[in-house]
């Protein structure tokens, strides 16, 4: 059962909010223009012709992007997996303080991933390494998925700072 999300909503919140909303645009717009690629390019075989080449390495390098988009939105709509089930019988304020405790974490988490990200596309930027069929940059990818991971870093962090508020108003 998912507990409900934290009721105080700030500027930054709403900003956040904005943003996260952005990313899953984008996101989902990156994740379209895949399943058009695919389905050219499975069409393509089925008839006969040249399929698209490197489809399965665009489509990983594209994937990695559209995670990384969808994981702000999900997260600030309690999207993500909970484990409640010891939790449901404590009262709601320690419920909120332990959901507080787990968001510090996921932001701390998050911003590490986000950061050895950054790292990766630095280090694969300089030593030029490029998918096997098409040549595609990996460094892109990595770059790409940066700004959605620290953007869940962000929201995990506001969220948790909010829930622990409303552990106080409970």
């Amino acid at each position: 059962m998912k507990t409900s999300q934290p009721k105080s909503e700030t500027t930054l919140s709403s900003t956040l909010k904005r943003f996260s909303s952005f990313s899953a645009i984008f996101g989902g717009t990156v994740l379209v223009a895949l399943v058009v690629m695919i389905c050219a390019s499975i069409t393509m075989r089925a008839i006969g012709m040249m399929p698209i080449q490197g489809d399965f390495e665009l489509l990983q390098v594209g994937l990695a992007v559209v995670i990384g988009s969808f994981l702000p939105w999900c997260h600030l709509q309690g999207g993500n997996m909970f484990v409640d089930f010891v939790t449901t019988r404590l009262p709601r304020r320690s419920q909120f303080k332990l959901d507080a405790i787990a968001g510090m974490f996921i932001a701390i988490i998050m911003a590490l991933i986000a950061w050895r990200s950054g790292a990766g596309a630095l280090s694969a930027k300089s030593s030029g390494e490029v998918t096997m069929i098409r040549e595609f940059p990996i460094w892109i990818s990595y770059a790409l998925m940066v700004p959605g991971l620290a953007l869940t870093s962000a929201v995990a962090f506001d969220t948790a700072m909010r829930r622990w508020k409303d552990a106080k108003n409970v």
